[in-house]
């Protein structure tokens, strides 16, 4: 198989919401949250949101998807942070999405909020189980931001059928060969899943944290480990 990156655009919300939600469901931690979990509809109302998430925060966001050249399927996303002291410095600007026209602006906005109560997606459980699970992540997150600035990992997703086949680590590289042209430090709060694509291109573990949320029905404890990569020079 023979893969790309490339930028997002719009237009690749299907594509886009079908590899997030299909690889989303594989976390039985993702799924719990949902009172209802369909795996159709979840994916639909994604489609419908992600033309307006794409284009919000377009000034420090960056987006990149792999493509299978040979199909021409989206199978892997990454979504970047930029330092908000970075915003105006044009950095990275090819993964940046481009501004759309008044137009599309006010159809996009409609699309969210037609499958949004106030920026609230729909279908998640009320029980304050997600506040309970990610207060100890927050914490942790503000701790290791105040070592900043970082570029962050922010999503990284693979289409089940075709993990393991380097796509992840074909987004990763991207983003920290930016990193390294700006001698920047590069952050990401890992799941378990995806920990050895990090450690393998250079993030040392900081800290993990795991939550047991077993009073609101979980099965077992949520972890996440908090990684930090230091910018690479090039070699002379």
């Amino acid at each position: 198989m023979i893969f790309i990156v490339q930028p997002c655009v719009p237009g690749d919300s299907q594509g886009l919401a079908a590899v997030m939600m299909g690889a989303r469901f594989g976390d039985p931690h993702w799924v719990f949250l949902w009172q209802d979990p369909s795996l159709e509809d979840i994916t639909v109302a994604a489609a419908e949101r992600l033309p307006w998430n794409l284009i919000s925060g377009r000034e420090t966001t960056r987006h990149e998807k792999v493509i299978d050249v040979k199909t021409g399927e989206i199978v892997g996303y990454a979504r970047w942070t930029l330092p908000s002291e970075w915003a105006k410095k044009n950095i990275w600007p090819e993964a940046q999405v481009a501004e759309p026209t008044p137009e599309n602006c006010k159809l996009f906005e409609k699309k969210f909020q037609a499958v949004t109560d106030n920026g609230r997606i729909r279908g998640l459980k009320t029980d304050g189980s997600s506040a309970f699970r990610s207060r100890p992540l927050e914490v942790v997150d503000a701790k290791i931001m105040k070592d900043g600035p970082y570029l962050t990992l922010d999503y990284l997703t693979t289409a089940p059928a075709y993990q393991r086949n380097g796509v992840a680590t074909m987004l990763v590289q991207s983003g920290l060969k930016v990193a390294d042209e700006n001698s920047m430090k590069a952050y990401v709060m890992a799941s378990p899943a995806g920990f050895k694509v990090y450690q393998n291109n250079g993030f040392k573990l900081v800290e993990t944290v795991s939550v047991d949320y077993r009073k609101y029905g979980g099965s077992e404890p949520m972890v996440h480990h908090f990684m930090v990569r230091d910018p690479v020079s090039p070699k002379p």
